[in-house]
């Protein structure tokens, strides 16, 4: 099997990446500017054979210009490239995943097609002509009042059962604390009584 290394991309890289960006059919002089963005597979030889771009704004990321030189091993590039870009996306705090990138890997990974609720919420400087937006949530970005309200609800209502059972453990240890001294006090008293009794039963024995 064919062994790639993914790392990010340096300035030393821009020969190869031009060349994958051409090959591609991708605005090379516009990229270039913004090679610091990408994520790049290398051979052993030091080939770089993909790259993908990572685009961030408004604390989301869009992955964008993908190329790939070898192209019987798109799959197995992608799968090398993707760990380094959403840790990238996670290290820098971001909330959501966008891409235009249309092969099916991305939507094994759990990239969905966009709902109407969830397209407003697409950054203005990810907006282009592209329609087909494939999306992945990385964490709660916003939760809304009515949610926090509810959870905070349970969390009270959790917090209330738990003091009322607490409450009831210790009335009921309470109780079995009575009982038992009241039980004490009972027993005790019997002894005393027996006591009194057999002394007085042993004096009236002796008199006789």
């Amino acid at each position: 099997m064919t062994r790639f290394q993914a790392r990010r991309a340096t300035v030393e890289d821009l020969p190869q990446l031009r060349s994958l960006w051409e090959a591609g059919d991708l605005p090379v002089e516009s990229l270039e500017k913004r090679f610091t963005e990408f994520q790049v597979a290398q051979t052993d030889q030091g080939e770089v054979v993909a790259a993908i771009g990572l685009q961030i704004s408004e604390g989301q990321g869009r992955l964008h210009s993908e190329a790939i030189g070898w192209f019987d091993f798109a799959d197995q590039l992608r799968a090398q490239l993707w760990p380094r870009l959403e840790s990238v996306a996670r290290n820098q705090g971001l909330s959501r995943l966008w891409t235009s990138l249309d092969a099916p890997f991305w939507k094994g990974l759990g990239f969905k097609k966009v709902t109407e609720e969830t397209l407003p919420t697409l950054p203005a400087a990810f907006a282009t002509a592209e329609a087909a937006w494939l999306t992945l949530p990385l964490r709660s970005a916003e939760v809304g009042a009515d949610e926090l309200d509810k959870q905070f609800a349970g969390l009270k209502a959790m917090s209330q059962a738990e003091n009322e059972q607490i409450k009831q453990l210790m009335d009921r240890a309470r109780t079995l604390k009575w009982i038992a001294m009241s039980l004490m006090v009972v027993v005790f008293g019997a002894f005393v009584i027996w006591v009194i009794y057999f002394v007085r039963l042993h004096a009236r024995l002796r008199k006789r």
